[in-house]
């Protein structure tokens, strides 16, 4: 194999390994979920490359509305879906779009994007 081969073979192993990383194996940061009046907890996330936050904390049984704002072109971002109660929304660059869940129990709920590329989690204690 001549030199340019093994640079573009490493290379490519090189970026499969970060979108691996990245899209399945990287730890985002949580947040807990502000508590509103009425008991409403509420959480902004940002769609830019992925969610924002890609973690939220919540108590259980208490309605929680995610205020979803797209801030990119890619149509990744499109779509938001919330596979454990049934939900799914359009996301049109720039505008807020809130949706409203209730973990009924404590565990994890999984929200992605339409292609589920973006990965995102609710944490119901």
């Amino acid at each position: 194999m001549s030199t340019a081969q093994w640079i573009v073979t490493l290379v490519g192993l090189g970026l499969i390994a970060w979108i691996v990383w990245y899209f399945w194996l990287y730890q985002r940061e949580s947040v807990q979920a502000q508590t509103k009046e009425g008991g409403m907890q509420e959480v902004d996330v940002t769609v830019k490359g992925g969610y924002q936050p890609a973690v939220i904390e919540v108590q259980a049984g208490q309605p929680v509305r995610l205020n979803f704002t797209r801030r990119e072109a890619s149509t990744c971002g499109e779509e938001v879906v919330l596979p454990a109660f049934g939900q799914r929304a359009h996301l049109p660059e720039n505008q807020t779009v809130p949706l409203e869940v209730t973990p009924a129990q404590p565990g994890e709920y999984e929200f992605t994007c339409g292609m589920n590329m973006y990965r995102g989690k609710i944490i119901a204690r």
